[in-house]
C-alpha cells in the first residue's frame, strides 16, 4: 500500500487494484501542486501561531517546500500517490520528517482542495480576462484599419441595412466587454477562504485565519463549515462565463468564416493561421476560426458536466466532487489555447475593400425610401407597405427600383421621384445614424473612445475630472476630498531641461495626454495597457515632460512613472516618449527624477523590466536575471499578453551600496503564489523565490 494513502489507519487492506484506479486523483489534481506548496507555505506560520510546531520546524517545512517546489518545476521531481495533497506531503515527509507529519494538524482533503481549487480558478479568471482583452485589442485594431468603410448588415444572412465595419467590430467587443465582467464576478466568487472548515464541522485549532486568508490572496473568509467544503459555485461560474465566452468566441468565428468565404470575399484566410486540403490545391481554408466555433461545444459541455454532477449532492463534501478540477482544468487549456493565437490571427486578416464596397447595393436603402416619405407626413406602415410594393415590381421587371419606369413608380406612390429615389445614399443612411447605438461615424467614435480608455490603448473621450490650470490648484473644488489628496502631494516643481521642454509632476488634467503618448506603445505590444481609469489611481506616480505646441498650448510629451513595489525596491514603469521627440535626453532626465523620488522615500535600489538596456545602462543601471527579482516585481504579468514568452531584460540600480547583494541574501519570501507551470502548457513564468 501507498504511504500517501493517509487514511490506511482504518482500512489495513487497501484498495481493490481496479477501484484505485476509479479513486486515485492524482492523474487530474496533480496539476495543483503550486497551491498546494503556496497552502503548506502560508499554513506553516499558522501552525506555529497555534503551538503545532516550533520556529525550526516551521523553517525545516518551509525549506523542504521551497526545495521540493524546485525540484518538481525543474522535472526532478514526480509526485506519487492518491492524491496531490497526500503525495505533496509525503514527498515533504521525506525532505524535512515531522514538521511535514504535523502538517495535516487542523486540516482535511475536504477544506484542503476547496482551498487549491477557488486559487487556481482565482487565477484562470485573472489570465482569461487578460486574454479577452488582448483579443478586444485586435478587434479595436482592425476596426480602426476599417476606417469609415460601409458594408451590407445582414439580418437572416439576407442584405438589411449598410453599416460601418467598424461598427460590426466593435459589436464583437461590446460582447467580450460583458465577459470580462463574467469572469471578474466568478473571481470574487471564489475568492472566499474555505480553510478552516475541516471534514465537515469545523477545526478546534485556533489561528488567524484572516492572516491565513491574506499570505494566499484572499480577501475574505467562509463563515459556514458545512457549506465551506461542499461549495463548488465558483467552478460553476466560471465554468459558466467561459461557456458565454465560448458562445461569443463561436460567433466571431462565424462571422470571420463567412468573411473568408468567397460568397463574401471581404477577407482572405490569414497567412500562417490557415491550412490547405489534402485532395484541392487550390484551397484555403479559415481552420482556425473554424476550430474556434467547435471548441465552444467543449466550453458549453463542461459547464454541463459539473452542473448535472452538483445538482443531485447532499450538503458537506462528497466524492462526487473530484469531477470538478477535469472540467475546470480542461476549460482552462481550452481558453488558453484560444486566446492565445486568436489576436494574432484577426490582426493578420487581409481586408479586400472592392468586395466590401460591392455589397453597397440599392437594398440596403430601402427603409431610408421609408422613412423619407414618413417626412412628408405618410405614415409608417403606408411607407412601409409602398416601398414593399415598389421593391417587388421592380424585381418582377428585373431592374433596380430607381430604373423602373417612372409611370409605375409614381402609380405606387407620387413620392417615388427620380430626385427622392437618387437621393438615397449609404452615406447619409449613416449619418442619420450618427447617436448611440447606432452606426453613424459619431457613434463609433464615442464607442472607440470608451473602448480604448478602458483598454489602455488611448484617452477617453472626455476626461473624467475637470481640467484644472496651474492658478486653479489652490482653490477648493467641487468637493472636500480631492483638495484633501491635494495637499498630501509634493509640490509641482517645474524644472527646464533646454529646448522649451520642461519637466512636472503629473497632475489629473494630465492623466488623457498620458495616455495618449502611451497608445502607439501600447499598441506595439512595448507598454503593458493602462486604463484610463488605473492611470487617474496612480497619477502621483508620474513625472511628465511638456512643451508649447504651434498654438503656443504645453503639451505632455512624455511620461514615465516610480511604483513602489516594497519596502526596499521600486520600478520604473510607464516610460514613454513621443515618437518625434526621441534623442532630447527626455527619458534620461525623467529617469533621474524618478530616482530623486526613490531617494525621497529612503528606496534602497530601483528596478526595471525594459528591451532598452542600452538607455537604462547610461542611467546607470545593470543587467540582472529577472528571476532575481523580488515577487512583487510580477505583480503585472498575469495582464501582459507576453506573460508566457517575456523578451524584457531586468535591470537594477543599487541607491544603497550592496542593496540587491542584501536582497538575495534574504532568502526567499513567501507571499501570494504566482502564475505556474501546467504540465499541458509548454511555456510559462519562471518560479520568482
Amino acid at each position: 500500500m501507498s504511504e500517501a494513502q493517509v487514511w490506511r489507519g482504518r482500512l489495513a487492506r487497501g484498495l481493490d487494484p481496479r477501484a484505485q484506479t476509479l479513486n486515485d486523483s492524482l492523474p487530474v489534481d496533480r496539476r495543483l501542486w503550486p497551491e498546494e506548496l503556496a497552502l503548506t507555505r502560508a499554513y506553516g506560520p499558522a501552525l506555529l501561531e497555534a503551538g503545532v510546531l516550533s520556529q525550526a520546524e516551521l523553517v525545516a517545512l518551509l525549506n523542504a517546500a521551497a526545495s521540493l517546489g524546485a525540484d518538481l518545476d525543474a522535472g526532478r521531481a514526480t509526485l506519487a500517490g492518491e492524491d496531490v495533497h497526500s503525495a505533496v506531503e509525503a514527498e515533504l515527509t521525506q525532505r524535512c520528517g515531522d514538521p511535514a507529519r504535523r502538517l495535516h494538524t487542523g486540516r482535511i482533503r475536504n477544506d484542503q482542495v476547496s482551498t487549491l481549487l477557488r486559487l487556481r480558478v482565482m487565477r484562470l479568471c485573472e489570465e482569461t480576462v487578460e486574454g479577452i482583452r488582448e483579443l478586444e485589442r485586435a478587434l479595436i485594431g482592425q476596426a480602426r484599419e476599417a476606417g469609415d468603410r460601409a458594408v451590407a448588415a445582414y439580418t437572416h444572412l439576407q442584405p438589411a441595412q449598410p453599416v460601418l465595419l467598424a461598427h460590426w467590430w466593435l459589436a464583437h467587443v461590446a460582447a467580450f466587454e460583458r465577459d470580462e465582467d463574467r469572469f471578474q464576478e466568478a473571481r470574487r466568487t471564489a475568492d472566499s477562504l474555505p480553510l478552516g472548515a475541516g471534514a465537515v464541522a469545523g477545526t478546534p485549532l485556533v489561528y488567524d485565519r484572516a492572516a491565513l486568508a491574506s499570505r494566499l490572496g484572499f480577501s475574505r473568509l467562509a463563515d459556514n463549515s458545512l457549506d465551506a467544503v461542499g461549495d463548488r459555485d465558483f467552478a460553476l461560474e466560471y465554468l459558466n462565463a467561459s461557456a458565454a465566452l465560448g458562445v461569443h468566441l463561436s460567433r466571431l468565428a462565424e462571422d470571420l468564416v463567412l468573411w473568408c468565404s468567397p460568397g463574401f470575399g471581404w477577407f482572405a484566410a490569414p497567412d500562417g493561421f490557415s491550412t490547405g486540403s489534402s485532395l484541392l490545391p487550390q484551397k484555403r481554408n479559415p481552420d482556425l476560426f473554424e476550430l474556434m466555433r467547435g471548441k465552444a461545444g467543449r466550453l458549453i459541455a463542461n459547464a454541463q458536466r459539473l452542473a448535472i454532477v452538483l445538482k443531485g449532492l447532499p450538503s458537506a463534501y462528497q466524492k462526487d466532487l473530484q469531477e470538478d478540477k477535469e472540467a475546470v482544468f480542461d476549460t482552462g487549456d481550452t481558453l488558453a489555447a484560444l486566446l492565445g493565437v486568436l489576436p494574432s490571427a484577426i490582426a493578420a486578416l487581409e481586408a479586400r475593400p472592392e468586395r466590401m464596397d460591392a455589397t453597397l447595393t440599392p437594398d440596403l436603402l430601402a427603409v431610408e425610401l421609408a422613412d423619407a416619405l414618413v417626412a412628408e407626413g405618410v405614415p409608417f406602415r403606408e411607407a412601409h407597405a409602398a416601398v414593399g410594393k415598389l421593391w417587388a415590381e421592380a424585381e418582377r421587371a428585373g431592374v433596380a427600383p430607381a430604373a423602373l419606369a417612372e409611370r409605375a413608380r409614381l402609380a405606387i406612390s407620387p413620392y417615388f421621384t427620380a430626385d427622392r429615389l437618387a437621393a438615397l445614399d449609404p452615406a447619409a443612411a449613416l449619418a442619420r445614424r450618427n447617436h448611440a447605438p447606432g452606426t453613424g461615424p459619431g457613434s463609433v467614435a464615442q464607442q472607440f473612445a470608451r473602448h480604448e480608455s478602458r483598454l489602455g490603448l488611448g484617452p477617453a473621450l472626455e476626461p473624467v475630472h475637470p481640467v484644472v490650470d496651474d492658478a486653479d490648484l489652490g482653490a477648493p473644488r467641487r468637493a472636500a476630498a480631492p483638495a484633501v489628496a491635494a495637499a498630501m502631494l509634493p509640490p509641482l516643481e517645474v524644472q527646464s531641461i533646454g529646448d522649451g521642454i520642461t519637466l512636472r509632476r503629473a497632475r489629473l488634467a494630465d492623466v488623457p495626454a498620458i495616455a495618449a503618448v502611451m497608445a502607439e506603445y501600447v499598441i506595439q505590444g512595448v507598454l503593458l495597457p493602462r486604463p484610463v481609469g488605473e492611470l487617474y489611481q496612480c497619477v502621483r506616480e508620474f513625472h511628465v515632460a511638456e512643451q508649447r505646441s504651434s498654438a503656443g498650448a504645453p503639451e505632455v510629451i512624455a511620461c514615465a512613472a516610480l511604483r513602489v513595489l516594497w519596502d526596499d525596491v521600486a520600478e520604473v514603469r510607464t516610460l514613454a516618449i513621443r515618437p518625434d521627440q526621441h534623442g532630447r535626453g527626455i527619458g534620461q532626465a525623467l529617469v533621474q527624477n524618478l530616482i530623486g523620488d526613490a531617494r525621497a522615500l529612503g528606496i534602497p535600489r530601483i528596478i526595471a523590466l525594459t528591451r532598452e538596456v542600452p538607455f537604462f545602462e547610461r542611467c546607470g543601471f545593470s543587467v540582472v536575471q529577472r528571476e532575481t527579482l523580488p515577487r512583487k516585481v510580477w505583480t503585472d504579468c498575469v495582464r501582459c499578453p507576453k506573460r508566457h514568452a517575456c523578451d524584457e531584460v531586468a535591470v537594477v540600480l543599487d541607491l544603497v551600496p550592496g542593496a540587491t547583494a542584501a536582497a538575495h541574501a534574504a532568502g526567499p519570501e513567501f507571499t501570494i503564489s504566482l502564475p505556474q507551470l501546467d504540465p499541458k502548457r509548454t511555456v510559462g513564468l519562471p518560479i520568482v523565490s
